[in-house]
């Protein structure tokens, strides 16, 4: 019985760290969205830096959602690597091959 109870107030605590801040940060995306009612969304844009957002409940959600479906965490994990990755445009491509000059509205393919 002891062994229950303690099983319960774990997981009630656990979803509790998770629900809560996930309910919240939803509830403030809604008042940010439609400015309603006035007063709150004033409140919210002075105690949030810039009045935006920083992410964090899409974050936990993103988590949360990742725990139970192994293909989001995929995602995830390819977000990241994207945002690591530099682009460069002609990497890997032979120097000069192609060329577009915007100026003059001109395209230049040549053959090696």
């Amino acid at each position: 019985m002891v062994l229950m109870l303690a099983v319960l107030t774990v997981s009630l605590l656990m979803a509790s760290v998770i629900v809560v801040p996930l309910l919240l940060s939803g509830a403030r995306r809604q008042v940010l969205r439609t400015g309603r009612p006035e007063w709150l969304r004033r409140l919210v844009c002075k105690l949030t830096t810039g009045g935006g957002g920083s992410g964090a409940g899409a974050a936990v959600a993103d988590e949360l959602a990742a725990a139970l479906n192994p293909n989001k965490r995929v995602e995830i994990e390819h977000r990241r690597t994207e945002q690591l990755v530099r682009h460069d445009s002609e990497a890997g491509a032979p120097p000069h091959a192609t060329g577009v000059d915007l100026t003059t509205g001109r395209a230049v393919i040549r053959r090696h």
